[in-house]
């Protein structure tokens, strides 16, 4: 048996396609009838899943948008220390 609930609904859609009860796997008449809410309910929860990673997708392109609009300042390097370099007195 499938997993998800997109897949439970998807396969007991396709068994009252197949002239079988969806929930129960025996033949029936009105097979095809059965199958149209199963296969709703799948459409819908597929939806909801695609909705959610889209929400978290526009999620994270607001962060990246919102950090991008900050003005990044960046300091200058401090100058270097300055060191007195006085002559060895030679010797020759």
């Amino acid at each position: 048996m499938p997993g998800t609930p997109t897949e439970i609904h998807v396969s007991r859609a396709e068994d009252g396609v197949n002239g079988k009860n969806p929930m129960h796997g025996f033949s029936v008449q009105d097979g095809p009838q059965r199958a149209v809410p199963h296969a709703l309910l799948a459409l819908v929860t597929e939806q909801q899943a695609t909705n959610a990673h889209l929400a978290a997708i526009a999620d994270s392109l607001d962060r990246i948008a919102t950090a991008l609009a900050k003005p990044t300042v960046v300091e200058p390097a401090p100058e270097p220390k300055r060191r007195l370099w006085l002559p060895k007195p030679r010797t020759a």
